[in-house]
């Protein structure tokens, strides 16, 4: 059962500045949440309770609490103080894990300093795990266009400096007695950066193993590679061909793969319909927390 956590009313812009008011209402309406044609309540926040079974997960692990985040665009869209109350909200569910699936910023650096700052709050019992979204290398970075030199770099630094490990391809082993737990963190699809084979040479394919990656393209191929599931966002639990302005700045080849949970060939994957409360197209793409408890397969 879904449970609810209203957001603040949206900013009040002031008078001056229409015109970069009005590209980011233009960002927000078609880059983060797909064009529609009514209004609606877009405020609502939905938790979302799944089991992740794993293939020989060890008795340390069993019950682990995993909360997964995806695009939360801390921008002028999407205020500091709604991503304060939703890290609020994950402290509360008092998880082992969180793992973050990027797109964290849609804007600057000044933007990757905020959300340093918010995510700083988080407290899990062990850890919290990231890797970047496309936005997250420029504010409308869909294959390269509008890349800010040097952003990733630098809201990976402020993510450190916050306790967020953010693997850039790369694995993270964690440890309770005899059971070991293995994330696995890919860049972004869209990047060239990306690269699962780099990202799998150090992981031991033996364990179970969490895959993040922002983009569910990829997820078929880092099955492949020996990951049992793969958290994902991107989507914003809408399908991407709904509209050809969306195709153009959000393209997709896997278009079955929106929102939800997907049984694939080897493995399982999730996509999360993004923490952001950019404009969403219907009440099933509510901004979504999800919360998965880890189980032997």
């Amino acid at each position: 059962m879904n449970e609810l956590l209203m957001a603040p009313a949206q900013h009040r812009w002031p008078r001056k500045g229409f015109f970069k008011r009005l590209a980011w209402t233009a960002a927000g309406s078609c880059a983060l949440g797909g064009l529609y044609a009514w209004h609606f309540d877009r405020r609502w926040l939905r938790i979302e309770r799944r089991t992740m079974p794993l293939p020989g997960l060890g008795e340390g692990f069993d019950g682990a609490k995993l909360a997964h985040l995806s695009d939360l665009h801390c921008s002028p869209i999407v205020l500091e103080r709604y991503l304060r109350r939703c890290v609020e909200l994950v402290n509360s569910l008092e998880v082992d894990f969180v793992a973050i699936t990027g797109d964290f910023i849609t804007g600057r650096v000044p933007y990757a300093k905020r959300i340093g700052r918010v995510l700083a709050h988080l407290s899990p019992r062990v850890a919290t795990l990231a890797c970047l979204g496309n936005h997250d290398y420029g504010i409308l970075h869909p294959r390269g266009l509008g890349a800010v030199r040097g952003l990733a770099d630098r809201l990976s630094e402020y993510l450190s400096h916050a306790d967020v490990f953010v693997m850039m391809n790369e694995p993270r082993q964690f440890r309770r007695g005899d059971s070991v737990l293995q994330f696995v963190g890919v860049e972004d699809l869209w990047t060239p950066r990306y690269d699962p084979y780099l990202a799998f040479e150090l992981a031991d394919t033996s364990l179970p193993t969490i895959a993040l990656c922002h983009n569910p393209d990829a997820a078929d191929e880092l099955i492949r590679h020996g990951a049992h599931w793969v958290l994902s966002g991107h989507t914003h639990g809408t399908p991407i061909n709904q509209n050809a302005v969306r195709n153009a700045l959000v393209p997709s080849q896997c278009r079955a793969y929106s929102a939800g949970h997907y049984r694939l060939e080897g493995g399982d994957l999730y996509v999360n319909r993004g923490l952001g409360y950019g404009r969403r197209v219907n009440i099933n793409a509510r901004p979504e927390i999800t919360l998965f408890t880890l189980q032997s397969a």
